[in-house]
């Protein structure tokens, strides 16, 4: 609130707030804290699930995560590709079904019970909805604000992943102290609602707005 507060009364504000009032700005920017905070968020918490409630070793543990990290690189390729030719909505809608629909999947699948490399690929479909997500939300990013102020509009974007990351990681570990099954439960539950949140929010995009003629280099998710 500070923060807004001072650009509202700055003569030559760092981030224009008229900037972020259009609604293709806006759904960019909650897709990408969606996809931060389920993407990051996840990794620590299925860090601390896999060495502490199910005694993997820290390389054991890096090893798991291999599965869903392999997968990444090739699917922001395929989102790139996708968006080029149907533009940011398609591939961002079904990203985040995808990782809404992972999201529960992992909800009902994590438990005392289920083997570590089970979850290892349970994981996958979250992952592959946030690589699809990611490089179309840029280029929608992209595309709904002036050449002049992409380099602002890049900036914004890239701190709220980064800020949502970090909460994500905060509000996690806090969940889980008090209690690893109960928190892994809340956890989950968080991001499918967040996830589920940001494909509303994607759908009711206007669909002549989603359509550009190239796409954003694919990124990191």
């Amino acid at each position: 609130l500070g923060f807004v507060r001072a650009e509202r009364r700055a003569a030559e504000p760092a981030v224009p707030l008229a900037l972020l009032r259009g609604r293709a700005v806006a759904t960019a920017l909650l897709a990408g804290s969606a996809a931060s905070t389920g993407f990051f968020g996840l990794v620590f918490l299925y860090s601390l699930f896999f060495q502490q409630a199910q005694g993997n070793s820290a390389l054991e543990t890096g090893l798991l995560f291999l599965p869903m990290t392999s997968l990444i690189a090739a699917t922001n390729v395929v989102s790139g590709r996708l968006t080029a030719r149907y533009g940011a909505r398609r591939p961002m809608l079904a990203g985040q079904v995808l990782a809404t629909a992972g999201s529960l999947f992992l909800l009902l699948a994590t438990g005392p019970g289920t083997s570590s490399v089970a979850l290892a690929f349970a994981l996958v479909p979250l992952a592959l909805g946030c690589a699809l997500t990611v490089p179309a939300l840029t280029t929608l990013m992209m595309e709904a604000v002036p050449a002049a102020r992409a380099g602002v509009a890049a900036g914004v974007l890239n701190a709220a992943r980064q800020n949502m990351a970090g909460l994500a990681t905060a509000v996690f570990g806090s969940l889980v102290a008090g209690g690893f099954a109960s928190g892994t439960r809340a956890s989950l539950a968080v991001t499918a609602v967040v996830f589920a949140g940001a494909a509303l929010a994607t759908y009711r995009l206007p669909k002549a707005d989603t359509h550009g003629t190239a796409p954003a280099p694919a990124g990191r998710s």
